[in-house]
């Protein structure tokens, strides 16, 4: 009987282990924009002139919204500004 309660205990919190990381792995995939609304994001990169790379976060369907490419880059936090959409 301790054998098998031990053997439950190890399944269930390799189990949950196994969930956190999923979770983990795809909390980059939505932004919360400034009406609660989830935008799809993907994330870019891009080298300066002194050749430092940088991350940037850009909407999944971004020509949508009539920005181009580089506003995203400039724009940090473009999902919290109330007009990114228009």
């Amino acid at each position: 009987m301790r054998t098998l309660l031990k053997g439950a205990v190890i399944a269930l919190s390799l189990a949950g282990a196994s969930i956190g990381a999923a979770n983990a792995a795809t909390g980059f995939g939505f932004a919360i924009g400034p009406d609660g609304a989830h935008v799809a994001i993907q994330e870019g990169t891009y080298y300066d002139r002194d050749h430092h790379r940088h991350y940037y976060r850009y909407p999944s369907d971004w020509r949508r919204f009539h920005h181009p490419m580089g506003w995203y880059r400039t724009h940090d936090n473009w999902w919290r500004d109330h007009d990114w959409y228009r």
